[in-house]
């Protein structure tokens, strides 16, 4: 109850106020477990403001990872838009290209991965273990480890050079192949885009 002399808009007003301030922190409140489901149900929920989701084929309202495979497709397509490549003949000769320059690269021998084992790009589940998918890699490997004569030694590390000289020469002869069909400007994309070598 009020004081006496207490206007009474003013006691309206005590009677009110807390009633509002239950109203606005209760939806301030964070929603509980089955709120959230219910919002995700009805695609009102993204923790990823701004960024699309991608629903699953089911329909169930699943958010998916984009595969690697959707990755690559839009990649390219960016790639396409900055090489500026309209006609549909002409860009699957230059994918068919890229893709060559793509398999050579994952057969050399020249990143600091590569000397620890790891391949780029390749499959590593259907490497076994110590493998690195490049025998004389690992026939050189073995050597040093077992100890094998000086002789045995050379014999790989020999090998193994003229496996690198050769995919060296296939990697000069694909990237030039590459530019034979590249304008002045593609080649410029092609080259900040790390395809071919300034």
């Amino acid at each position: 109850m009020p004081p006496s002399g207490f206007p009474a808009r003013a006691s309206l007003l005590l009677l009110v106020l807390p009633a509002c301030w239950l109203t606005s922190a209760h939806a301030l409140a964070k929603p509980g477990k089955e709120d959230v489901r219910a919002m995700k149900r009805e695609g009102g929920a993204d923790d990823s403001v701004g960024k699309p989701k991608k629903r699953d084929d089911a329909g169930d309202g699943r958010v998916t990872k984009p595969s690697p495979a959707d990755a690559q497709a839009r990649g390219l397509e960016r790639l396409r838009e900055k090489l500026d490549v309209p006609d549909d003949t002409e860009w699957a000769l230059m994918t068919e290209r890229m893709a060559k320059l793509d398999e050579i690269r994952r057969t050399l021998w020249t990143s600091a991965a590569n000397v620890r084992g790891a391949s780029p790009g390749a499959d590593k589940s259907k490497r076994t273990a110590g493998s690195s998918g490049h025998p004389e890699r690992d026939a050189l490997r073995a050597a040093v480890s077992d100890n094998l004569p000086d002789a045995e030694i050379k014999s790989r590390l020999a090998r193994a050079h003229e496996i690198h000289r050769q995919n060296e020469q296939r990697l000069a002869e694909a990237q030039a192949n590459l530019r034979a069909i590249l304008s002045i400007r593609q080649e410029a994309v092609a080259v900040m885009a790390g395809l071919l070598p300034p």
